[in-house]
């Protein structure tokens, strides 16, 4: 077993040199692909949704790397390559409004297990930006060939953000070409024929739960909406010439042990550095404060571009609808007098509903209801209903504590139940509360649990939703 393990290490070593030797040669700023044709998967089977599993087997049975990875320098627009970060906002021509963002693939974390992803989205300078006073400094640092940058970016883990929290994936930023082309094939070029504008789950999603889109990574860089509170808003604009940025979107990150000051996990993700117009996803810091688009030092900002409209870069909701469970500006509203209406709580939809609520236990031995600890806490802790900015006492610290307290045991209602209740949220568009929509109730010991909880809200001046719309108040 010792020898095995010794040989992991040797391999993880050996594959990360030469996944950077790979994205340091030819993948230098502004390079173009010399062609657009669909290369076919290098793994049999992989086309067929299972890659997560081919990729384990070939692994297993000792399959060179070259075999089972090739990097993804495709033309997946006409304005750069995958690794330039590129998405397209369809706009009403009249109004000039968004209408949506299809090339915004939803992901969901696997229900069970822990899972974890990298936000890199604030990443570049050598010190901290925005809102938050505990955000840490996440530099982005350029290698000696300046081809790559080496950027610190947060650790996001079902830990303590549930797995109805989803992220996001650029469909024309797949690193893995296989991935890549599997997910175009499923999800349509731009795609929306996968959720959230379609039905469809994207591949690449797939790929990511079961950490096989990059050899060895420990963890991907995607989107996340969860920090939004911690920064502010806006977009700033770079559309010089020179301007160089880091492309960080499914770039492979691997743990360092590195930690925030409040403790919070950082990572190292090996994002390839690109030369073009692009956006920074912050806007105006304290005193209107104007971001450089060039950070002092050996240091570039890991973003992306926009080249069609307004110059917004993450996603946007089709037809106007939002996400259920998501933080202000995406996330949909809580409950209030007449949500759902339509849906019938004596319904079979709302018994399963009940069901899942009633029987998905925090964990062996407890009494506590998972989905109502969870709906009381979750979705108010990430800022809906609250007045923002939010206080100096809701740190980023204190909110993930009570996030991963209120939340645990989620996964024990399992993929069937928690599929009830994100239909019902969806159907209803609003967030954490599927629950005040069926009219289910939680056992005296999970009223306990609600009302402590919202007691450590209102600790930090978060409202719970028993201060909202009078729901989810627990034993008072």
């Amino acid at each position: 077993m010792r020898h095995q393990r010794l040989r992991m290490v040797c391999l993880r070593v050996i594959s990360a040199f030469w996944l950077t030797a790979l994205l340091s040669v030819g993948l230098g700023p502004g390079l173009h692909a010399a062609g657009n044709e669909k290369a076919k998967s290098p793994i049999p089977g992989a086309e067929s949704g299972n890659y997560g599993l081919q990729y384990e087997r070939s692994i297993l049975t000792g399959v060179g790397l070259d075999d089972v990875f090739q990097y993804n320098s495709m033309m997946t627009t006409d304005y750069g390559p995958a690794y330039a970060n590129i998405f397209t906002i369809d706009v009403d021509p009249q109004s000039g409004d968004t209408i949506s963002s299809p090339n915004f693939l939803q992901c969901y974390p696997p229900s069970s297990g822990l899972f974890s992803y990298a936000l890199c989205y604030y990443s570049g300078p050598d010190f901290p930006t925005g809102l938050s006073a505990d955000n840490p400094a996440l530099p982005c640092e350029l290698s000696p060939n300046g081809k790559i940058a080496n950027c610190t970016c947060y650790e996001l883990s079902t830990d303590t953000l549930p797995s109805v929290v989803p992220y996001f994936v650029d469909i024309n930023a797949i690193s893995n070409l296989a991935v890549y082309n599997e997910t175009v094939e499923v999800c349509g070029p731009d795609g929306s024929l996968c959720e959230p504008t379609g039905k469809k789950v994207a591949p690449v999603c797939n790929a990511i739960n079961a950490n096989a889109l990059v050899p060895w990574a420990d963890l991907i860089s995607v989107f996340s909406p969860v920090k939004k509170l911690d920064y502010f808003a806006g977009s700033t604009i770079c559309h010089d010439d020179g301007a160089f940025y880091a492309g960080c979107m499914t770039s492979p990150c691997y743990r360092t042990g590195e930690q925030d000051a409040e403790g919070n996990d950082l990572v190292e993700c090996s994002c390839p550095v690109y030369e073009g117009p692009f956006e920074i996803g912050q806007g105006a810091q304290a005193g209107n404060t104007m971001l450089d688009c060039q950070p002092p030092g050996n240091h570039v900002w890991s973003a992306a571009h926009n080249p069609d409209a307004r110059q917004q870069i993450d996603p946007v909701r089709p037809d106007g609808r939002c996400f259920p469970d998501a933080p202000p500006d995406k996330g949909c509203d809580l409950f209030s007098a007449g949500t759902g209406s339509d849906i019938q709580p004596d319904g079979p939809t709302c018994q399963h509903v009940c069901d899942a609520y009633d029987n998905g236990l925090a964990n062996p031995g407890s009494d506590i209801q998972a989905g109502y600890s969870c709906d009381a806490t979750l979705c108010t802790v990430l800022g809906l209903g609250q007045d923002l900015p939010l206080s100096t006492l809701a740190t980023n610290a204190a909110r993930l504590e009570l996030m991963g307290l209120a939340c645990e045991g989620l996964e024990n209602i399992g993929n069937a139940g928690l599929g009830a209740i994100a239909l019902v949220e969806e159907l209803a568009q609003c967030s954490c509360c599927a629950s005040q929509i069926c009219g289910c109730e939680p056992n005296a010991q999970t009223a306990q649990e609600i009302d402590y909880l919202n007691d450590q809200q209102r600790a930090i001046q978060i409202k719970p939703q028993c201060d909202i719309n009078h729901t989810l108040c627990g034993t008072q």
